[in-house]
């Protein structure tokens, strides 16, 4: 690949990357259940906002949080927001998703993101990363659930303590983290 052809890919990049202080764009995501999800309807129904976790059903950064992800729903929910779990996966079938939504006995839907389309939009690049969405709109967090995929090891939860800060009426302190996981395989990428 050309140097102009990178440069441009960079730009790209830069220009469309969404992060803290970026309004989100709306979406609506027709679910493997039939049911339409609508980000500024559900932003409208909340106290407080959504929270967007992009997900696998395989991924190893992602599996070691089942064992807890329900908790953090519950709180955020009990908080006013709206959790959605968005898989942006070609590579994992809807099928798939519905299974391990259901093995995991998730409280929170899992909605199948076809064509990595909402993915893209946020430009969500690892399983497990996370945006915080204001009633604004505005995306008040992005990064990492928590500081260690292990429990054990874990510190600190990030998203938590962004949802509590914007329950509160406060400015997130920490608007964004570097998550780590693995790359969402996106339709016509080699892998």
């Amino acid at each position: 690949m050309g140097k102009s052809k990178i440069l441009l890919l960079l730009m790209t990049f830069i220009c469309f990357a969404k992060g803290p202080g970026d309004k989100a764009d709306d979406f609506t995501i027709t679910n493997t259940d039939g049911k339409k999800y609508n980000l500024s309807e559900a932003i409208s129904d909340s106290r407080n906002g959504v929270v967007l976790m992009f997900w696998s059903t395989s991924c190893p950064w992602v599996q070691p949080y089942n064992d807890r992800i329900n908790d953090y729903v519950d709180k955020l929910v009990k908080q006013g927001f709206v959790v959605w779990g968005i898989n942006s996966n070609h590579t994992e079938s809807p099928e798939e998703v519905i299974s391990h939504a259901q093995k995991n006995s998730y409280s929170f839907p899992m909605l199948k993101d076809i064509n990595n389309v909402v993915a893209d939009m946020l430009n969500a690049t690892r399983t497990p990363e996370v945006f915080l969405i204001g009633k604004d709109m505005i995306i008040k967090y992005h990064g990492r659930i928590s500081d260690n995929r292990n429990k054990s090891e874990e510190t600190v939860v990030d998203l938590i303590n962004a949802a509590n800060e914007v329950a509160e009426g406060k400015e997130v302190s920490v608007k964004e983290t570097k998550q780590f996981g693995c790359t969402i395989k996106r339709v016509g990428q080699d892998h």
